[in-house]
């Protein structure tokens, strides 16, 4: 009898210790809040090709663990910001990063960047994580602000480090070229093409239906019909709009192949549309599809 009041006490403990332990656990990642934002530029502003800075903030400081990351596109792997706070080179309270063709320049249309700050929980963890992003219109003329109505700055946070899906994103700078994207709007989810006998257009979207909020992924490739090899030195142009008609992203790419990832708001359901065309030689393809957001 004295022994078995020993094992329920030794449980008992055990069990007080065990929920000690996860309410310690829960407690210290909701109480260390971190936030990330661009500054500058403003979301939805049109800014020129090539190189661009941007700047920001984020709640860094001297004892925090954390580091900034931005990315072009969703083009992976993630670059590292340039700490300016005024604690040194691992402050990033202030940050800033410049685009460069090292990474990615700032191509014609939209173009998404996005910020990420990860931080360390002390003493060892977890990792957290919040992602702030804006669409900036990318154009050859100077001294123009423009506001579009589509691609509205997202601040999105997680309380534990996720892994993201990895995709080969290939949007690039398209120069001078100008090929604007078919102006057909399918419905439901119809699939339509209108392809010459010297370019393939193979188009298709990684979810279909997908929840508002999630990221989706489209690709697309261009190819020879008779070796059905990928065709290079074709300009691609990839085109989603809305229910309601807006554009909220646009690629561009001359390698003969677009595979861009990217994140839908959590406002808008519906049927979106994906327009694609291909030029190459005075021969234009075009295809389009839809897919349904719930």
């Amino acid at each position: 009898m004295h022994m078995g009041h020993e094992i329920m006490l030794f449980l008992g403990f055990s069990g007080l210790l065990l929920a000690l332990m996860i309410f310690t656990s829960i407690d210290s990642q909701s109480v260390y809040g971190i936030a990330i934002k661009i500054d500058a530029p403003v979301s939805n502003q049109q800014v020129p090709v090539g190189e661009l800075t941007i700047n920001g903030t984020s709640s860094d400081n001297s004892s925090a663990q954390c580091q900034v990351y931005v990315d072009w596109n969703n083009l992976k792997p993630y670059q590292l910001a340039t700490a300016t706070g005024s604690n040194g080179t691992s402050d990033f309270s202030t940050w800033s990063y410049t685009y460069t063709s090292k990474y990615h320049l700032i191509q014609t249309g939209l173009n998404d960047l996005t910020s990420k700050i990860t931080c360390l929980v002390p003493p060892a963890g977890p990792t957290v994580t919040k992602w702030y992003s804006i669409n900036v219109t990318g154009s050859t003329s100077s001294g123009q602000t423009t506001a579009q109505t589509s691609g509205q700055a997202t601040n999105q946070s997680s309380n534990v480090q996720l892994p993201l899906p990895t995709v080969n994103d290939k949007t690039s700078t398209a120069g001078a070229q100008t090929t604007s994207p078919p102006t057909e709007t399918p419905t439901g989810n119809s699939d339509t093409s209108l392809n010459s006998d010297k370019i393939t257009l193979d188009l298709n979207v990684e979810h279909n239906p997908i929840s508002a909020g999630e990221r989706q992924t489209v690709t697309l490739t261009a190819s020879d019909p008779a070796t059905g090899n990928p065709l290079d030195r074709v300009f691609l142009r990839l085109t989603i709009k809305d229910p309601s008609g807006n554009i909220i992203k646009d690629y561009t790419d001359n390698d003969g192949s677009l595979s861009p990832s990217f994140r839908l708001g959590e406002d808008i359901t519906g049927s979106f549309s994906v327009l694609a065309s291909a030029s190459q030689a005075g021969i234009e393809t075009t295809k389009s599809m839809s897919f349904v957001v719930e």
